[in-house]
């Protein structure tokens, strides 16, 4: 950066911030949830012409968030020790072709599409990943695959309450085992070498709930491993090592791939881990502590995820679980042990089809307003479940809350090399074209109006120039002009890294 604009900055940082100012930082994901095809796919098999359809609907899926404002998806790739991409550790996805194992026609891989497609729409592409999940029947798997995996697993089975009542069963692999540990980490460093993702993210499954403690299931193992800990915190620092074991991977192999963690929404173990960190308690009761045995706190503590995304699904005016003080205290964690906070809100009762949303929308809104007023941190975020139940919410939103675009929060507690400046940028045939910047850069494009200073441009809370003029991202060298901005605009470029930070931009003369 360099000294002119250094002190441009600070001139403005004394004038103070303008109270109109659009944010410019705030992650703004939807979650594509494919088990069942509950969001997608709708049409399962193996032929070409069902290939061709789940990519039309999956651009359709795309188009649509990227018009409310989205700027990331999750995008589910393992729902039951499966795979929604080529996998040469797990089998295909039902979901997928309709029969677990069978492979798609065409050479046809989802990740590696909805990344491509993510990105051409200036969006992110996290890869959503349940770790542990197996199977929703103690009836096993017969393929090569599962075969490998059957020492590793856990089963819980709830028996049949009344006549007509199920058994229902829970399979998992087993957390406490370190092979099962060492798969999921193959697993998950298979996705991250070979894919251009920009995140990786787990959901909220970890050990089945409710699963006993004492005699039974994984009590010998507790013993054999010789451990002081009780069998309730053995086994949540064995998600402890997993969370740690797939961050020290990412170190390695790509370290600006982002990690989080959507756990339930309220945490703090009821006082116990909150406790342990000095922190005030969580509204309402945490149930995942002692019943699938996870500590988000202790992720954060660790410094072993970047974001997390607690499912706050309650609505402001709820009786024992208010959006509001639950987000603050999730905001508050985030600020104490430097990390994000992104909630995850719930869409399911937009799914009224011919009825009034409207209150709803107006909810899911003030509930975004929520978390921005939290955010000390300059970066707030939203990521909303699920992507089918968007639709009229998604015009609400481009004209409210996201009528601007924003870059996703920078991870400004990593360490990224200035990549230099934008250099060779021109305009032809109203096309802004320039030379590749390194690292793998995607790049931030404005229209400034010709009428408007530099000076009177530059954001008075983020940094760089305001999203008042903020065109879009774009992940290549290259950004048509919409016809709207096509004449009395300047336009600046600007690198834009894998970690988020925007560096200097650069005039297109």
């Amino acid at each position: 950066m360099n000294r002119l604009l250094i002190t441009l900055l600070l001139f403005l940082s004394i004038l103070g911030a303008r109270a109109d100012e659009p944010v410019k930082r705030e992650m703004r994901g939807a979650w594509i949830a494919t088990i069942y095809g509950l969001d997608w796919p709708k049409m399962r098999g193996t032929d070409k012409a069902t290939a061709d359809a789940q990519r039309a609907s999956l651009c359709s899926m795309l188009d649509r968030l990227k018009g409310a404002g989205i700027n990331a998806v999750m995008f589910q790739v393992r729902t039951f020790s499966d795979a929604m991409y080529r996998s040469p550790y797990e089998p295909w996805s039902a979901a997928l072709t309709g029969r677990r194992g069978a492979e798609p026609a065409d050479g046809w891989d989802p990740l590696a599409f909805c990344v491509e497609q993510a990105h051409a729409r200036g969006m992110e592409c996290h890869a959503w990943v349940n770790p542990f999940r197996y199977s929703t029947s103690a009836k096993p798997y017969a393929d090569k695959f599962d075969q490998q995996l059957r020492p590793m697993l856990i089963t819980h089975t709830i028996p049949a309450k009344g006549k007509r009542g199920k058994a229902k069963s829970t399979v998992i692999l087993d957390p406490g085992n370190p092979k099962a540990r060492e798969h999921v980490v193959k697993v998950c460093r298979d996705i991250v070498s070979r894919y251009d993702i920009d995140g990786l993210i787990f959901d909220d499954y970890f050990y089945p709930d409710r699963l006993p403690l004492g005699k039974g299931y994984d009590f010998n193992e507790w013993k054999r491993s010789g451990s002081k800990l009780s069998q309730a915190d053995w086994r949540r620092e064995n998600v402890n090592k997993t969370v740690a074991a797939i961050h020290e991977m990412l170190q390695e192999v790509k370290p600006y791939v982002q990690f989080g963690i959507s756990p339930a929404g309220v945490g703090g173990g009821n006082g116990v881990a909150a406790g342990r960190y000095g922190l005030d308690d969580c509204t309402g009761n945490d149930w995942m502590y002692d019943r699938i045995f996870c500590d988000p706190l202790a992720w954060l503590n660790d410094g072993h995820v970047d974001y997390v995304s607690p499912q706050i699904y309650w609505n402001r005016d709820h009786a024992t679980n208010p959006y509001e003080p639950i987000a603050d205290w999730w905001s508050r964690v985030a600020v104490r042990f430097g990390r994000h906070f992104y909630a995850s809100h719930s869409l399911s009762d937009f799914a009224k089809k011919g009825g009034d949303n409207s209150a709803a929308w107006r909810e899911r809104g003030a509930q975004i307003e929520v978390n921005r007023r939290s955010a000390s941190n300059n970066a707030p975020g939203s990521i909303f479940y699920a992507a089918r139940n968007i639709n009229g919410f998604a015009g609400h939103l481009s004209k409210n809350q996201f009528a601007r675009p924003a870059l996703v929060p920078a991870r400004d507690w990593k360490v990224a090399d200035d990549p230099g400046s934008v250099t060779g940028a021109k305009i032809k045939n109203g096309t802004l074209t320039w030379s590749p910047v390194g690292n793998g850069c995607r790049y931030t494009v404005y229209a400034v109006p010709a009428d408007v200073d530099l000076l009177d441009a530059m954001s008075l809370s983020y940094g760089g120039i305001s999203a008042d003029y903020l065109l879009d991202i774009t992940y290549k060298p290259s950004f048509a002009i919409p016809a709207a901005k096509a004449k009395g605009y300047r336009y600046y470029v600007a690198p834009l890294d894998r970690y988020g930070n925007e560096w200097e931009a650069t005039e297109v003369l």
